[in-house]
């Protein structure tokens, strides 16, 4: 069978400018006769777009082009072209578009527009929402149907909303949407403004709006608007004179004098929180609208009755609606906004250890004579019954040079080595014993005050690096690890609940971890007890967490079998250790419930003076190497009320010194050195004359000209004339000005 191929010539012309970006590709299109399939894969290549066809598109096609064409141009071809044949293309995705005939593409999942979106002109079919203002919806739907194809398009109308909905080719109802703008511009109805006295503008305006929106309409006629001016609480209505006059009607009877209060309240807040509390009063508020409702005291929606919101800037809740509700809702505000409960948690975590370790063992090296006539052997314990202590073996011992050194460095406790070394037969023997023996008590006390029901926690310790992973480069030089940080200390969480009268139950998490001394790991060691439990505990009352309570006892032994099990010289042949290990830990916990002030106030003063005593017995025993420096004390506990401005100590911090002013400091300094070091002189009456001048001297207050130029008056040391005072008369001129 012979196959006739469709001839057809497609000429392509690349547009390039003189720089060396690309410009956009034009075509020159000449089609006679095509398969309508060929068309579409053609114009799918030069447009880049994915074009799936449906089975039922079939035919031929003839178009040409009598100008170059872009890829958008060629596409609004493509489009119209397929529009005469009865087939239309629906886009589906970015990009992506599928060919159908027209009576399918109206029910298809097409592109929906709103009434401001902007319409273009091409051929793709769209759904448009068109708002009728001045016009029944339905009445212009029965004009409008003609100029639809109804093969291709729909027209129906909303009536609720007077709208008009339009699925059809873009170009189409572009014409329907300019045709239902011209209906909305002609103004045949009238407007009048209603001044209110009674009532808030905008919510009458509410009111009648949704009255509007829900009675029936007469055939024929729009649907008149209101509009509020709240400046001048006023009513706008526009419509024709009988909707009007029925809008007068309502506005009359909604702004009658009733006697009731304010709609709108605002409640400050104490001691909740604004954002917490809305959430609350909502639901409550959506109770009572369903209970109304259901007696039949609620006229419209429960939604449209009262609004919450949260103030967090004033901490306040804003309500409008019902003048009821909002008292039942304030009502709810006073008893949820109350003064909270704290609870004071302190925790005693105690740890006693106690270890104890003893390790004896004695080893053997014989050698032989250089003509082989007597055998030569080792008992070697190196590293002690356990093979991990630092026990040096005695072959290390006896090897001389570097391996020696090395191994007597390791040696811990007692060694003793008694040996013949000769040409010929020789031997030594080595005595090594260690006991060790150490103690630890460890007490930590955190504590942590916190609100009712309220999560807090406290963390004392630091944070270590724990590495993770590691790589190794080609020469392994230089291995890139990657370290995360692991918080190391004592950590404490607790969540308490005030149940009614004085028992409170808390929910703790406690954590206790450190560093092991051990280094037989990869990498450090972390010791961690954690406790993370519930419990009920009474006001005051000190409970126990949990504990541990651990007693090991390791005993290991390395001997010469035979040799090491012959009672009492069998000691000779093995190498013993023994180790016990005797743990203790106990974690108390012990809440206070903290309900008003001076409760607060007396634990406050309780652990401000513990830490007061703490200082001043460190101040009293002073800075070793320091003995002139004084240690910052905190001041007597005050209460809770606010501390007086005297309270601390001012220091009164000197200007900066000039380099003229440093020098003259240094000789001051050095001329009062001389003076102490020099003898007093003879307390002769003529003597106690000139100190007495000199005491007035030192004695000039801070209002003199030296002080106010920010100079420092050079005071000799009197310190010798004090102590020789009591020798005269504590009534004398000499003797008054030191008391």
């Amino acid at each position: 069978m012979k196959t006739i191929l469709p001839r057809f010539v497609l000429l392509l012309t690349l547009c390039m400018g003189a720089s060396t970006i690309a410009l956009a590709e034009r075509f020159a299109l000449d089609m006679q006769n095509v398969d309508i399939g060929e068309f579409i894969d053609t114009v799918a290549k030069l447009t880049g777009k994915t074009i799936v066809v449906d089975s039922r598109v079939k035919g031929k096609v003839s178009v040409q082009s009598h100008r170059k064409l872009d890829a958008d141009e060629l596409y609004q071809i493509f489009l119209l072209q397929l529009g005469v044949e009865g087939y239309s293309a629906v886009e589906v995705g970015d990009g992506l578009l599928k060919v159908i005939p027209n009576q399918a593409a109206k029910i298809e999942g097409i592109e929906v527009q709103g009434s401001r979106s902007s319409l273009g002109r091409s051929e793709s079919i769209i759904t448009r929402i068109a708002q009728v203002e001045n016009a029944d919806a339905d009445e212009l739907v029965k004009s409008l149907r003609p100029l639809v194809d109804n093969k291709v398009g729909v027209i129906t109308s909303y009536a609720d909303a007077n709208i008009v909905l339009i699925t059809d080719r873009e170009s189409n109802v572009r014409r329907l949407m300019a045709i239902i703008d011209s209906v909305n511009s002609v103004d045949s109805q009238l407007m009048e403004t209603v001044v209110l006295r009674n009532s808030s503008a905008e919510e009458v305006e509410r009111v009648l709006n949704k009255v509007l929106s829900q009675q029936t309409r007469k055939r024929g006629a729009s649907k008149p608007v209101v509009a509020a001016d709240p400046r001048t609480n006023t009513l706008i209505l526009f419509g024709d004179d009988e909707a009007r006059s029925y809008l007068r009607q309502l506005v009359a009877d909604l702004d009658s004098e009733v006697s009731s209060q304010s709609n709108i309240r605002v409640q400050y807040l104490k001691y909740a929180k604004a954002k917490d509390l809305a959430p609350v009063l909502k639901s409550i508020s959506e109770t009572i609208l369903k209970e109304d409702q259901n007696a039949g005291k609620a006229a419209g929606a429960g939604s449209s009755l009262i609004n919450i919101e949260a103030h967090e800037q004033t901490n306040s809740i804003v309500m409008s609606g019902s003048p009821h509700i909002i008292n039942d809702l304030e009502k709810v505000i006073r008893d949820l906004d109350i003064r909270r409960a704290q609870v004071l948690v302190e925790a005693i975590i105690i740890e006693v250890t106690d270890n104890k370790a003893k390790e004896l063992g004695v080893q053997w090296l014989f050698r032989g004579a250089d003509d082989g006539s007597t055998p030569a052997g080792a008992i070697n314990f190196g590293g002690g019954a356990s093979g991990t202590s630092g026990t040096p073996g005695i072959i290390s011992l006896l090897a001389g040079g570097d391996t020696a050194i090395a191994a007597a460095s390791g040696l811990r406790g007692a060694a003793i080595g008694v040996g013949k070394i000769t040409d010929g037969f020789s031997f030594a023997t080595l005595l090594s014993a260690i006991a060790n023996d150490s103690e630890s008590n460890i007490l930590s006390t955190p504590s942590l005050l916190t609100l009712d029901n309220e999560e807090a926690s406290i963390l004392v310790g630091q944070e270590i690096p724990v590495i993770t992973g590691s790589t190794a480069s080609s020469t392994n030089n230089n291995p890139f690890q990657t370290i995360e940080r692991q918080e190391v200390g004592i950590k404490l969480i607790v969540t308490p609940q005030i149940n009614d009268g004085d028992a409170v139950q808390l929910g703790i998490e406690q954590e206790v971890s450190s560093l092991s001394p051990a280094t037989s790991a990869a990498d450090i060691i972390t010791n961690k007890r954690t406790i993370k439990t519930a419990v009920l505990v009474n006001d005051g009352a000190t409970i126990v967490l949990g504990g541990l309570i651990d007693d090991q006892v390791n005993e290991q032994s390395a001997k010469v079998p035979l040799l090491g099990d012959i009672p009492i010289l069998g000691r000779l042949f093995r190498a013993d250790n023994s180790s016990t290990t005797k743990r203790n830990l106990m974690v108390f916990i012990r809440p206070t419930i903290v309900r008003d002030q001076a409760t607060l106030s007396e634990l406050s003063g309780r652990k401000y003076n513990y830490i007061r005593a703490e200082q001043l017995a460190k101040a009293e025993a002073g800075i070793n190497l320091f003995p002139f420096t004084e240690l910052a004390v905190l001041p007597e506990w005050t209460g809770m009320d606010p501390s007086p401005p005297n309270l601390l100590p001012k220091k009164r911090v000197p200007p900066p010194m000039a380099p003229a002013e440093k020098a003259r400091e240094k000789e001051v300094e050095k001329l009062e050195r001389e003076a102490e070091q020099a003898s007093p002189p003879p307390a002769g009456p003529q003597s106690m004359n000139n100190l007495d001048q000199g005491a007035d001297t030192a004695a000039t207050g801070p209002g003199d000209n030296a002080d106010s130029a920010g100079e420092e008056t050079l005071k000799p040391n009197l310190s010798w004339y004090q102590q020789d005072c009591s020798g005269f008369n504590a009534a004398s001129d000499s003797c008054r000005v030191f008391g």
